[in-house]
């Protein structure tokens, strides 16, 4: 399953930088790419990652604003 993330608080390269190690750090994130603003990423279980997903992502200022799956 793909999902796309819009995130608060990114503004710059280093925000990117940030959110993509506190997603490295969550199990069962399959692929993920960040851009400033948005991420989007792959998992086999999204209703498990989503809460560590969000407490990782808040604990370094960047909170999910919305979460839509995509079409593969």
């Amino acid at each position: 399953m793909k999902v796309e993330l819009e995130l608060g608080g990114m503004s710059c390269n280093h925000c990117k930088m940030a959110v993509d190690q506190a997603m490295q750090d969550v199990a069962g994130i399959l692929e993920k790419h960040v851009e400033i603003g948005r991420a989007v990423l792959s998992t086999d279980d999204w209703e498990a990652v989503r809460p560590k997903l969000e407490e990782a992502l808040e604990e370094e200022g960047y909170p999910i604003k919305a979460a839509h799956t995509v079409a593969e």
